[in-house]
């Protein structure tokens, strides 16, 4: 998601001919909604946290705003994609299983995980299934699904398989184009969905992070 060149010399140009929005700009990094969200931080440290340091998701801000509230301690949690999405749901949440395919972003985070977090590195050389399948190897079901990773179609099937009747799916990037099929393949199973649309830690394009949930969900939404 970051910019092209072209849209940064576009930028630029636009910033020498708007010198009031570059002051704004300017001012946001002490003040405003840039500021309270965290945003310029994430900037500065190149990793999602929010004005005092915090590890955030890379979703975008109104979804983590909702889910602030909303996620308890009775919660479990498989996450598609590691990182400060993890740290930020372990604090949260009774307990996260994550799995990621990068070695080096499982090995920075891994030492960071709190007593009730794991993460599985899958290699497929080392497992007899595919990544989408992982989470049939917990032999559980979830509260809650995160899909931020890889192979996100073929994820979302089996994620369907994996929820609770209560649960709910969370899909970041949900606006790409090539996620529509499972999108609409959720929608055949009677999810109703929530489109959270904003900007994430340190970007500024626009994009969504939608809640897949069914009736008496776990965020009683």
């Amino acid at each position: 998601m970051s910019l092209t060149i072209k849209q940064k010399i576009n930028s630029i140009k636009y910033f020498i001919t708007h010198p009031e929005s570059l002051k704004l700009i300017i001012a946001s990094r002490q003040s405003g909604y840039l500021y309270d969200e965290g945003w310029f931080r994430s900037v500065d440290e190149k990793e999602p946290v929010d004005k005092d340091g915090n590890p955030i998701p890379w979703f975008t801000y109104p979804a983590i705003e909702f889910l602030k509230d909303r996620l308890t301690k009775e919660m479990t949690v498989f996450e598609y994609g590691c990182g400060n999405s993890t740290l930020f749901f372990a604090e949260r949440v009774k307990e996260i299983i994550s799995v990621e395919t990068n070695k080096e972003w499982f090995n920075k985070i891994v030492n960071k995980l709190p007593s009730n977090a794991r993460i599985i590195f899958y290699d497929q050389n080392n497992f007899n299934c595919s990544y989408p399948e992982v989470i049939k190897t917990t032999n559980s079901k979830f509260d809650i699904i995160i899909i931020d990773a890889i192979e996100r179609e073929e994820v979302i099937y089996c994620a369907e398989k994996s929820i609770k009747d209560s649960g709910i799916i969370i899909l970041d990037n949900s606006d790409r184009q090539e996620y529509q099929k499972g999108i609409e393949f959720l929608n055949q199973k009677q999810f109703r969905k929530i489109d959270f649309w904003g900007i994430q830690a340190a970007y500024i394009n626009r994009t969504c992070t939608s809640i897949f949930y069914r009736s008496n969900n776990c965020l009683e939404i």
